[in-house]
């Protein structure tokens, strides 16, 4: 709309020049940055569209006012040509990019579905959502992880967090979910399951002649995590490294885990012995809130942390449907709409047995 704004108005004054005795505005070299404000955000064809009008009223202004002589007029004119010229060069790169940029994401997506497939709805009476949002200023995949197995009336989860992104964080990601999925079938406990993931985590690393091995910066890889087993009313829980859950009912939220920090999932060398659990009891209709340091280190313009306990006490009587939507629409409005970091979100809910849901249905990821 400015483009088009300017141009009016350079085309009212240089008419204006030559009615009664109105001075002589000189207005014809506003016409220069016409094409480029139009090559901002408007696409080639709205620039070439622009481009050509102002051409136009540079020769219209010529014929119109002679006075000024044919060394000015040929300047403002060959100055609205050169710039409109680079200016279409700049608008067409542009959207070169952007379409690159689209498919670039629409790949990244397609990968992150096939990396999280959808985790169950509901299994042995427990209620799942789990919600997984990239980056707004990333088009590259990150490496937030999160996945279910059911073994009978037990559950096994994991949610964590890769550091870096792109390929390696991929890789990464992927190796941790099958060391998991594996693992969650077979070992004893929870702590055996969070050993094998980082083993092999640890393995990435020491992999010879691999590219796609450790981070982007040459620093060590890692991967922050919280493993859950749920049996009946028995929470038991290792958290390396990752925020902590949260425990929700009707009246409070409350943050949940062990007290003695764990070295993230890869660094398993600097802890001596297996992981120590932290084992609680937990009641039907009390939720678990799990979630990705995207949540609560999302940062206002002041640089201010977003504030999830405050919030989770507004969500508590939230249907666990709509939670995880509730709380990245939180976030949104706190950024700005400008997430840093990719957020995963994974909610679980201890419903009744008259609540249960059909047990092929499957929560979006």
């Amino acid at each position: 709309m400015l483009p088009w704004i300017l141009l009016v108005v350079v085309a009212l004054m240089e008419v204006g020049d030559d009615i009664g005795d109105a001075p002589n505005l000189r207005a014809g070299s506003l016409l220069s940055p016409v094409p480029a404000l139009a090559a901002i955000r408007g696409s080639p064809r709205r620039v070439l569209a622009v481009s050509v009008v102002a051409l136009f009223v540079g020769l219209a202004a010529t014929l119109i006012d002679a006075d000024d002589g044919p060394f000015y007029h040929g300047t403002v004119v060959g100055a609205v040509f050169v710039v409109s010229v680079a200016s279409l060069m700049a608008a067409s790169a542009r959207e070169r990019q952007e379409a690159q940029l689209t498919q670039v994401q629409r790949v990244a997506e397609a990968a992150q579905l096939a990396l999280l497939p959808p985790m169950p709805r509901q299994a042995g009476g427990l209620r799942f959502e789990a919600r997984y949002v990239a980056a707004e200023s990333e088009a590259r995949i990150g490496g937030d992880l999160y996945e279910a197995v059911v073994e009978g009336d037990r559950i096994r989860l994991i949610i964590g967090d890769v550091r870096g992104k792109g390929l390696p964080a991929i890789r990464t990601a992927s190796a941790v979910l099958g060391a998991f999925r594996e693992a969650a079938h077979h070992e004893p406990n929870v702590s055996r399951v969070a050993l094998r993931c980082s083993e092999a985590v640890a393995r990435l690393e020491k992999e010879p002649g691999d590219s796609y091995t450790g981070t982007q910066d040459g620093s060590e890889l890692f991967v922050t995590a919280v493993l859950l087993e749920i049996d009946g009313p028995k929470l038991c829980m290792v958290n390396l490294g990752h925020p902590p859950p949260l425990l929700m009912n009707g009246r409070a939220a409350r943050f949940v885990g062990p007290e003695d920090a764990l070295p993230p999932l890869g660094l398993a060398h600097l802890f001596a012995g297996d992981f120590p659990a932290s084992v609680r009891e937990w009641e039907p209709g009390e939720r678990l809130l799990l979630y990705t340091d995207g949540i609560d280190e999302a940062r206002d313009a002041g640089g201010r942390f977003f504030p999830l306990l405050p919030v989770a006490e507004t969500l508590l009587r939230t249907p666990i449907e709509v939670l995880p939507d509730r709380l990245l629409a939180a976030v949104d409005r706190h950024t700005g709409r400008e997430l840093r970091d990719d957020a995963a979100v994974v909610a679980v809910e201890w419903c009744e047995a008259s609540d249960r849901l059909p047990h092929s249905q499957a929560a979006p990821g």
